[in-house]
């Protein structure tokens, strides 16, 4: 059960939320990515019955990373599940880039995605997919590692779900 935060109550049926999605996963599905759906079919085939299910959500932010028609399409038909941001998530976020600044880069504004990702899955309490690098100190698994959040990517995460191909 989510342990509510100040000010929330608990809720008698807790949601099925089990992972929260980067943008990096979701577009790994194109043609010319590296788990192209064209060759992974039976992992997304998978994935796509966990985001029906409410098991795989993402965030208001991901959701507006995602500019691709074809996974904007996608994102709608499976049903995905989209978390707002409100003041549990803000104050998550707020702690994370005080405590990691390296995790914004003014380089490139396009997006603060990544914050907000980590931020939603500490207040959920669930584990984060993403391709990101595991080793860079910039990148959400090292940011999740912080908070001792799991992180997975796709790999791994057909792994820990016992998934064969």
């Amino acid at each position: 059960m989510v342990t509510p935060a100040y000010g929330e109550q608990y809720t008698l049926i807790p949601p099925p939320y089990r992972y929260i999605i980067d943008t990096c996963s979701i577009l790994s599905q194109k043609s010319d990515e590296p788990h192209r759906r064209s060759v992974y079919s039976t992992l997304w085939q998978n994935i796509d019955e966990m985001v029906k299910l409410k098991a795989i959500v993402i965030c208001s932010e991901i959701k507006d990373e995602v500019e691709d028609d074809v996974l904007k399409l996608w994102l709608q038909q499976n049903g995905c599940e989209v978390l707002d941001v409100d003041s549990i998530i803000q104050q998550n976020v707020t702690k994370i880039v005080n405590e990691h600044p390296e995790l914004l880069s003014f380089s490139n504004m396009k997006s603060s995605g990544d914050a907000f990702l980590i931020a939603t899955a500490m207040k959920y309490q669930i584990a984060v997919i993403t391709e990101e690098n595991k080793t860079s100190p910039k990148k959400i698994p090292k940011i999740c590692e912080a908070y001792n959040i799991p992180c997975y990517n796709m790999t791994e995460l057909a792994d820990k779900e016992g998934w064969t191909f």
